[in-house]
């Protein structure tokens, strides 16, 4: 009986044996790992920067929409379209409407209503995105070209 429990018993050398085996075979499956992870494409999936948001009717006059997908508030007033990006401009934390301006919930930045930067730390206002309209009839934001605030579509 005593014989039998001895050879239940792992000696150090099947250990090691054993850890061996276990180790390179951890080694392999990690490079094997790697290796098809970099075989794999590394494409950022964000957002277009140039997007339809609608038609003008779907806008109130004297409004202020946010489209969440593309992070911009599309503003309407009587005289056009303007987009302004809800990114700010310190860490690119997503700004709120406060109804007399922006504020960012995460670092305190707070901008008017023109983006204007009223209380740090935000280094500069938010960008102002160029509207026109598209072929179809839809309104189209490209966030690649900035403007002056000023700068409005009219329809």
């Amino acid at each position: 009986m005593n014989d039998a429990k001895e050879e239940k018993q792992l000696n150090r050398r099947d250990f090691l044996e054993k850890a061996a085996i276990g180790a390179v075979g951890g080694t392999a499956g990690l490079f094997c790992l790697v290796t098809m992870k970099s075989c794999l494409p590394k494409v950022l999936n964000e957002p277009p920067a140039i997007f339809k948001i609608g038609y003008p009717n779907d806008f109130a006059v004297n409004s202020a929409n946010y489209i969440a997908e593309q992070k911009v508030f599309i503003l309407r007033d009587s005289s056009g379209f303007r987009a302004l990006s809800a990114i700010c401009t310190h860490l690119g934390c997503i700004v709120q409407n406060t109804g007399n301006g922006y504020s960012c919930p995460c670092h305190g930045s707070k901008f008017n209503e023109t983006g204007k930067v009223t209380a740090g730390p935000a280094p500069r206002g938010l960008d102002w995105f160029k509207v026109s309209m598209a072929p179809d009839g839809q309104l189209v934001v490209n966030s690649r070209e900035t403007v002056d605030e000023v700068i409005t579509l009219n329809v």
